[in-house]
């Protein structure tokens, strides 16, 4: 019995440090850029869902985002499967860090102070445009990148987003 809770802290750790030497290339020091402005900006889209008190999913929303991207892939030579899959894990990283926030100010955290923007004309330009340079990243890094997920899922808890939308916006990497 001892060896086994050995084992298995041992593979724990190791699944823990895996990853730990990976370096990114610019390329895809830029894909986690982008990828952690998209969850940041998350943070905004839950305001204005919270004060108007919309749902944080929006079905049309999603499926025209991941129609949009899968085809904008295959022209750009992207697999779109793999594209769908990508895009399909940031949104359901979106949600997450939404979820998170709300459910958050419902129990007594503190409010943001700014005014919300507009989400369909402000807000959502500005995420079409991370989008789109998460696509230009997309067609210049291979994936799954070896080490990439790990590596990404640290940063992205290091930079405060929760657990759960750190690992929704790394698997596929």
């Amino acid at each position: 019995m001892h060896r086994v809770v050995l084992l298995l802290g041992s593979l724990i750790l190791l699944g823990a440090c895996a990853g730990v030497d990976f370096k990114p290339s610019s390329t895809e020091a830029r894909l986690l850029d982008v990828l952690s402005r998209r969850l940041t900006i998350s943070r905004e889209v839950a305001w204005i869902k919270y004060l108007d008190g919309l749902p944080v999913r929006d079905p049309q929303r999603e499926a025209a985002v991941l129609a949009d991207m899968t085809s904008r892939a295959a022209a750009q030579g992207v697999n779109p499967a793999a594209a769908q899959k990508f895009f399909a894990a940031q949104i359901a990283a979106s949600c997450a860090e939404q979820e998170r926030w709300i459910r958050l100010w419902k129990h007594g955290a503190p409010l943001p102070s700014y005014a919300p923007r507009d989400l369909r004309t402000a807000v959502r330009a500005e995420i079409d445009a991370m989008n789109a340079d998460l696509l230009d990243a997309l067609t210049q890094v291979r994936l799954p990148q070896p080490g990439l997920r790990a590596f990404a899922e640290r940063t992205l808890r290091r930079e405060g987003f929760s657990p759960r939308a750190g690992a929704l916006a790394s698997a596929p990497l």
